[in-house]
C-alpha cells in the first residue's frame, strides 16, 4: 500500500480500509479520523466523546492507547507487503498527562522498517499541544488469514 501524500489520499485509504473490514470494530468506537500525513508520518484525531471518558471526565487510558495503537498500525500497514498485516508484538506506553481539551491528535512516525518488523513511535497530544502519551510499537508483518 503506497504511503498517502495528501490528506485526501489519507482519507480515501482510511475509508477503503474500514470498508474492507465488513464489521464494526474499535476504530468505529474511537471515532478516529485522518488529521495529517507527511513523509513517514501519519496523524489521526479523536474527539473527547462521552463514551471515551474516565470517571473524572478526561480521556480514558484505553481510548488514548487505542488512538496510539490504531494510528501506529495504520502507518505500519503502508509498509507491509500486499496480503500482509502488521501484527503488534510489543508496545511501550508512557501516560504523561491527561486532558479535558479535545480532540487529541495521535502522530505516528516510522523509526525502522525491516524485512519482517516495523517500529513506530506514537505521541498523543491534546488540542493545545500538551503531550499526553509517548509510545513505541513493534509490528511483525504477517500474512493475513483468509477464511
Amino acid at each position: 500500500m503506497p504511503m498517502p501524500t495528501s490528506i485526501q489520499q489519507f482519507q480515501e485509504s482510511w475509508d477503503a480500509f474500514r470498508a474492507s473490514i465488513g464489521f464494526e470494530e474499535i476504530s468505529d468506537t474511537l471515532g478516529l479520523i485522518p488529521h495529517s500525513c507527511g513523509e513517514n508520518t501519519m496523524s489521526m484525531s479523536m474527539e473527547l466523546a462521552p463514551h471515551l471518558r474516565q470517571a473524572d471526565g478526561m480521556f480514558s487510558a484505553t481510548a488514548l492507547f487505542g488512538a496510539a495503537d490504531l494510528t501506529g498500525t495504520f502507518l505500519a500497514m503502508q509498509m507491509t507487503r500486499l496480503g500482509s498485516f502488521p501484527l503488534a508484538v510489543q508496545s511501550n506506553l508512557n501516560f504523561l498527562s491527561n486532558s479535558l481539551v479535545g480532540p487529541v491528535v495521535a502522530t505516528a512516525r516510522l523509526l525502522r522498517v525491516g524485512r519482517s518488523t516495523i517500529v513506530a513511535s506514537v505521541d498523543v497530544a491534546d488540542a493545545q499541544g500538551k503531550l499526553l502519551v509517548a509510545s513505541t510499537f513493534t509490528y511483525l508483518s504477517k500474512a493475513r488469514n483468509v477464511t
